[in-house]
Parts: C-alpha cells; sequence; structure tokens
C-alpha cells in the first residue's frame, strides 16, 4: 500500500504558494532576524572591539572561529527539528539568541569571556540559522521549491543591505556594545512574534504524523552515497573564501582604500549581490538543469575575488567585486536545501542537512583563521583572495558533476 503522508509530502502539483505563502514570508523575517544577520554585520563591530582590547586582526579570526566550533552541533539540531517539530525548536532558539545578545551587551570585556560567548553564539545561532528557514520552506514546496527558497531567503538580503548603514552609525556614536542591543531587538521583537504567529510544519511533518526512518527508507545511509560527499566538498570551498571575505569584509574594503564609512557599504553592496544570487538561482533551478545552475552561480565568485587581487583604491570596482562574491553566498541558500530535498527527500532534511552544515562550518573555519592569519603573515589579503577564486571553481566543478533525480508528478 503506497505511503500517503510520503505522496503528499512530495506532492507536486498546483496550490504550492496558496498553501505555503505565509510559511515563505515568515521564513524570511526571520531570517533577517537569526543568528545569520549578525554574520553578515559582525565584521563593523571590529574596528570599535580592536580599539576597545587592542588585539591583532589575526587574533580576533582565532576568536571567531569559536563560533563554528559551536556550530558543529548542527545534526543535532537537525535531528531536533525532525522529531520534535519546526516551531518549538525554532521558538527556543529565538529565546535564547535574544538571551545571548543581551548579556553580551551587557558583560565586561575580557578575552576569555569573549571567546566563551563567541562559542556559545555558534552553539545557540544553528537553532536560527538556514537549517531552520529552508527545513520550513522545504517541507511545503516541490515544483516552486527552489523560488520558494529564494524568498525566503530574500528577508536575510535586504536585511543585510539596510542595516549595515545603520549598524555603522549606531556603533560609530555609541560602541559595539549598541550593536548588541539592535540584535536583541530585531530577533526578541521581530524574530520570534514571526516564529510563534507563521512558521509551522504542513500537517503531514507535524511530529505525530512522522514515521520513524526504516531500513527501507530512500534516504537511509545517506552518509554513503556519493551524492552526499560532493555536496559537501562543494559546500566546503564555497564557506571557505565567503566565510573569510565575510568575517573581515570592513577590514579588508579599507585596505582596498575605502574609508570606514564606504567599506559598511560594502557589506550592503556584498548583500544586494546574494539578493540577485537567490532569486535568480532560485528562479533558474526549477527551469534549468540544476548541476548547470549550480556551476554558474559558484563560479561568479570567482570573478569578484580575481578583481579584489588585481585592483586598489577603486571604490566602484572593490563594491562591484564584493558584490560578485555575494552573488554566490546568495544562490548557496537556495542550491544546497534544494539538493539535499530534491536527493534524499525531506523527511530527515534536518538531520542531513545538519550534517551538511557542520561540513561547510569546516571551510568557515579555516576561511575566517586563514584569512586573519595571511593578512599578518603578507601584510595584505592578496593571497587569500587568489585561493578564494581557486575554491569557488572547484566547487562550481563539483557541482556540475552532481546528477540529480527529475520531480516525477504523483496523480492526486
Amino acid at each position: 500500500m503506497p505511503d500517503t503522508r510520503a505522496m503528499r509530502e512530495d506532492q507536486p502539483g498546483t496550490g504550492e504558494w496558496q498553501r505555503g505563502w505565509t510559511v515563505a514570508v515568515g521564513a524570511g523575517l526571520t531570517a533577517a532576524t537569526g543568528v545569520n544577520l549578525l554574520y553578515f554585520v559582525f565584521s563593523i563591530f571590529i574596528p570599535s572591539l580592536l580599539k576597545d582590547t587592542g588585539w591583532t586582526l589575526g587574533q580576533f579570526s582565532q576568536l571567531q572561529a569559536l563560533v563554528g566550533l559551536g556550530s558543529l552541533i548542527a545534526p543535532l539540531v537537525g535531528w531536533a527539528f525532525d522529531h520534535y517539530g519546526l516551531r518549538p525548536v525554532y521558538a527556543l532558539g529565538m529565546v535564547a539568541l535574544t538571551g545571548l545578545y543581551i548579556f553580551i551587551a551587557l558583560m565586561p570585556l575580557q578575552p576569555i569571556l569573549f571567546g566563551v560567548m563567541v562559542f556559545v553564539t555558534g552553539v545557540i545561532g544553528v537553532f536560527t540559522s538556514s537549517i531552520a528557514y529552508t527545513r520550513a520552506v522545504t517541507s511545503w514546496f516541490t515544483v516552486h521549491r527552489g523560488f520558494a527558497l529564494a524568498i525566503s531567503a530574500t528577508g536575510l538580503s535586504l536585511a543585510a543591505v539596510i542595516f549595515p548603514p545603520v549598524f555603522e552609525h549606531l556603533i560609530s556614536e555609541n560602541g559595539w556594545r549598541a550593536g548588541y542591543w539592535l540584535l536583541a531587538v530585531l530577533s526578541g521583537c521581530v524574530g520570534l512574534p514571526v516564529v510563534l504567529w507563521l512558521l509551522r510544519d504542513p500537517p503531514w511533518r507535524q511530529p505525530s504524523h512522522v514515521v520513524p526512518t526504516d531500513a527501507s527508507s530512500p534516504d537511509h545511509g545517506f552518509a554513503r552515497t556519493p551524492t552526499f560527499w560532493a555536496i559537501g566538498l562543494a559546500y566546503i570551498c564555497i564557506n571557505m573564501p565567503g566565510g573569510g571575505l565575510l568575517s573581515q569584509a570592513v577590514p579588508m574594503l579599507q585596505e582596498e582604500g575605502l574609508s570606514f564609512k564606504f567599506a559598511a557599504w560594502g557589506i550592503s553592496a556584498f548583500a544586494s549581490g546574494q539578493l540577485v544570487g537567490r532569486l535568480g538561482c532560485g528562479w533558474m533551478l526549477d527551469r534549468r538543469n540544476p548541476s548547470r545552475v549550480a556551476a554558474l552561480f559558484t563560479a561568479i565568485p570567482a570573478i569578484g575575488c580575481l578583481i579584489l587581487w588585481g585592483t586598489h583604491g577603486n571604490t566602484a570596482v572593490a563594491l562591484f567585486a564584493i558584490a560578485a562574491v555575494g552573488i554566490q553566498q546568495g544562490a548557496e541558500i537556495d542550491l544546497i536545501p534544494f539538493f539535499v530535498a530534491r536527493r534524499f527527500g525531506t523527511q530527515r532534511y534536518g538531520t542531513i542537512y545538519g550534517w551538511l552544515q557542520t561540513l561547510a562550518w569546516v571551510g568557515t573555519l579555516a576561511g575566517i583563521l586563514l584569512f586573519g592569519k595571511m593578512h599578518d603573515w603578507t601584510g595584505s589579503y592578496a593571497l587569500f583572495q587568489m585561493g578564494g577564486a581557486v575554491a569557488y571553481l572547484i566547487a562550481a566543478t563539483t557541482f556540475g558533476m552532481i546528477r540529480l533525480p527529475a520531480v516525477t508528478p504523483v496523480s492526486r
């Protein structure tokens, strides 16, 4: 007898937007107010923190890397989403994140304590990261999954376009603690209510309806499949340069000859590129060969890295280059969830995505550490920018080799 729950879960057909548009919009709002917003704007905090502490960029990058160690619990968080449902786990994450921001804004600035808080940010942040809001969307959409993921991710892109100048002005006038107070307001007063009111699992994904996965499940043993490791390799390669560039975007752009104010606008340019990447990639994933689309959008930031490596002192060129890097970072939020859901289904989506996110953090940690350390060793970011171009090209080639099953319509 057919598993009607599974058929409904993966049912391509009309009515997806009528049923799930509130989830897509809600996911966009929560993405814009969760931990990913901190990752976008944190480089704006660095000059103020360096002034208050006297640390070097290399030392600071080592502390930043602790956020990745905290994020290694992603598989466990993904399992919790799969077994306890979206809303309670997501809401718990938003409450904890708001409390963490308030604590950091009030705490004394000591290296050990700050490092512990960075680690805790990584732990708590997983609950409000892409593993959460993409899980909501992939369960509600199949035929239009690519564009729905793009719509949900535009919330973060728009926030990252709008908020960097706000954070720059606030921190310049009042110090880095004021930035954490603003983050707390956004997560507690916007993100949490949206999770409680708009986000939900579809009926067949409610915990009481989920059938435990057995040996006959199509995603049993996912870690033994070449596709899983191919996605993981690509994920590592795109997060290594992306994590490094974003973690110290403002200092890097200042070294390119931009003022602090224009360097903060560089994050907005990065986010603008993300917006283009997310919408363009999401739209194309539903209409073209996904592997070729992934390869195209992953090759684009290699051009941006080469431009940053080969130019200096030109504001327009530097902003264009950082936007090109942002295009892939935007597309990534479409690509990885899309590939996971298409290849492995959605029943164990959180668990599988969680393991891939752990692999991604391997790349991010390497990027954050190397970015600051290479600057300490060589006196510039040039070597990392060239290495970033190579990493993006490896990821593009890997994506191009992945073959995904086609969507097979199921009759009602």
